[in-house]
């Protein structure tokens, strides 16, 4: 009779059979659809054959019926196999231990790197990359993909220009770029001061120069205000003029306020889960409820998971689900003007300098149209006006 297929997989037993009526043994097995293979003959009155285990108990009272008797020989099998194994649990538990020990070691971040900066900077940027939780011992998986911590350094330093985050094997490399922020170099050369915009003056102080305008008179753009010759007449000399010529400018800014606004904020409820895709196959690890949200906002970060510096295929995915909620605004009238007023004023600052200030504001046109307020804003500022223009000296001057 031929082996099944199955062999390797089910437990089966090789036995001696001793007995006169052997043969008749081996028929009765045909005809209840025992499975009996590997009959070889060792002697007169015995052989050797093979029995699934599961046919074991069916095959006992053919035994008796024939007056054979059975010897077990071998064992054989997967479940036989585990058994063998597991008497041995001491070994196959240390050695599964040592896997996943050198798994998790696999996946924690184990060194970080910064190139590009000065030590002040790189102190920052270390302390900025703890707060996201980028430091020794950390799962990767757990944390922002490479993307996100880039933007997200980019966005907290402000002294530099770019970070660059890669990942390779357990080592972060964030390669910074620095601004570079010159030197104002001291204009040793003769200069003028000149007005950079047209103005009315308001106040003046001068360290070095002769002032040619006063207070409360009106200059244009490139007016002359502090002039570098000093000295009388026929006995002048040069220099680097020197002050401050505060002037009053003006700025106008139009804004538009809608009276009603539709905007999505957060509730504050979020489901997260946990899942491990295999060959494509997402196998939930945590969290198996989507969130029954009238509005929600998913995000998904994916890291692939390795073994020592082997990328497995399969990977980590860490889901969140966040709850949304549709916020109506809705503006009156004067609550729109004061809105927009705020916002012009804030964009007139970003025009100006840090020591500017606003001596006055007022409308110059309103309206409502469109469920919408219009604005015209008119400001007079106070600022410096002065620039540097140097004087050129020609040979004989």
């Amino acid at each position: 009779m031929k082996k099944d297929w199955l062999e390797p997989i089910n437990s089966y037993v090789k036995v001696e059979i001793r007995g006169e009526g052997i043969a008749e043994l081996i028929n009765a097995c045909l005809a209840q659809n025992i499975s009996i293979w590997n009959i070889k003959r060792t002697n007169e009155n015995a052989v050797s054959a093979c029995l699934y285990t599961k046919n074991i108990k069916g095959f006992r009272p053919l035994l008796k019926q024939t007056g054979c008797k059975i010897r077990f020989l071998e064992k054989n099998g997967l479940p036989f196999w585990a058994a063998r194994m597991w008497r041995r649990n001491g070994l196959i538990l240390g050695l599964a231990g040592f896997l996943v020990i050198l798994f998790l070691l696999s996946n924690m971040v184990w060194n970080i790197k910064v190139t590009g900066a000065n030590p002040k900077t790189e102190y920052q940027l270390l302390n900025a990359a703890k707060e996201l939780g980028i430091k020794k011992g950390k799962f990767i998986f757990l944390l922002p993909n490479v993307r996100q911590l880039q933007q997200q350094l980019t966005n907290a330093m402000d002294n530099v220009t770019w970070i660059g985050v890669s990942l390779n094997g357990t080592t972060y490399n964030f390669q910074v770029v620095e601004k570079e922020i010159p030197e104002r170099k001291k204009a040793l050369s003769p200069r003028h001061l000149v007005a950079k915009k047209d103005a009315v003056i308001y106040d003046m102080f001068v360290e070095k120069g002769q002032p040619v305008v006063a207070p409360h008179q009106f200059v244009y753009k490139g007016s002359l205000l502090v002039s570098g010759y000093i000295g009388k007449e026929g006995k002048t000399k040069l220099v680097p003029a020197k002050g401050v010529v505060w002037g009053e400018t003006w700025y106008t800014t139009n804004v538009t306020i809608p009276l009603e606004t539709k905007f999505q904020t957060y509730t504050g409820s979020s489901i997260i889960q946990h899942k491990l895709n295999l060959f494509g196959l997402r196998i939930p690890i945590w969290g198996w409820k989507d969130g029954e949200y009238k509005s929600k906002e998913v995000s998904e970060n994916e890291t692939p998971l390795k073994f020592w510096k082997w990328t497995l295929p399969m990977s980590y995915i860490k889901k969140e689900i966040r709850e949304t909620d549709g916020v109506k605004r809705v503006y009156t009238k004067a609550e729109a003007m004061d809105a927009g007023k705020a916002m012009a004023r804030k964009e007139v600052r970003k025009l100006l300098a840090h020591d500017a200030k606003i001596r006055e504001e007022k409308i110059l046109h309103q309206s409502v149209s469109n469920g919408k307020v219009n604005l015209s804003m008119h400001y007079q500022v106070i600022e410096n006006i002065a620039s540097e223009q140097p004087i050129l000296i020609q040979q004989g001057d």
